[in-house]
């Protein structure tokens, strides 16, 4: 009996002291997703969880639960911020198409995001619809910054594409081409003589090249 009771009063000392130290362990995990790496598998589960943590919010909204709101959308924009500091400081990993699809991805997920939230926002308790619009403003961002990086490498691409388009038609000059520096003569040759008459004989002269 004395062990039980002992067992309560440490679970009653620990639980404050468990709540306290969360935010921390949180705050830490969101430090180390800062500093990580985010491939296309990534993008991917995130955009799902984004997409999960919304209709946990429209679900909390028909029941008029605006701590519920305030808790999903806590959750997507936090998700959101760390996606977008990750495009911005270029740690979206892998090959040129793999990253193109992840902004892609990006791109139409926080525009469907974007309606999905400006439609919530006519429905949520008063008390939930700052949540509401900063959610929307992470996704809004979220969204011009993988705009920015589909950009940044389709230019890279078609100026990879022109590169290597000059280098399969630049060959060395004259190579190949006529009427350049080292390819093969074209047009009629001028006779010997150099005036343009049969025979090369100049022009006035008297024939047979000498007097009798």
């Amino acid at each position: 009996m004395r062990s039980r009771s002992q067992t309560r009063w440490v679970g009653l000392v620990l639980a404050p002291l468990l709540v306290a130290i969360a935010p921390l362990v949180v705050s830490a995990q969101g430090d180390r997703d800062d500093q990580a790496t985010l491939t296309l598998n990534n993008v991917k589960e995130r955009l799902k969880q984004n997409k999960e943590y919304l209709k946990q919010a429209k679900q909390h909204a028909r029941r008029g639960d605006a701590a519920g709101v305030n808790t999903a959308l806590e959750n997507y924009e936090r998700s959101m911020e760390g996606l977008n500091r990750a495009m911005q400081e270029g740690r979206v990993e892998g090959d040129e198409s793999g990253r193109e699809e992840a902004f892609e991805r990006v791109e139409r997920a926080t525009r469907k995001h974007g309606e999905v939230l400006a439609d919530l926002l006519n429905k949520v308790p008063e008390q939930a619809r700052p949540a509401v619009e900063r959610a929307m403003e992470q996704s809004q961002h979220g969204r011009a910054t993988a705009l920015q990086n589909l950009e940044r490498v389709r230019t890279m691409r078609q100026e990879r594409e022109a590169a290597q388009m000059r280098q399969r038609t630049g060959q060395p000059e004259g190579v190949g081409r006529p009427g350049r520096t080292g390819g093969p003569a074209t047009g009629p040759k001028t006779p010997a003589g150099g005036a343009g008459r049969p025979g090369g004989r100049p022009s006035g002269g008297p024939p047979g090249g000498g007097p009798g």
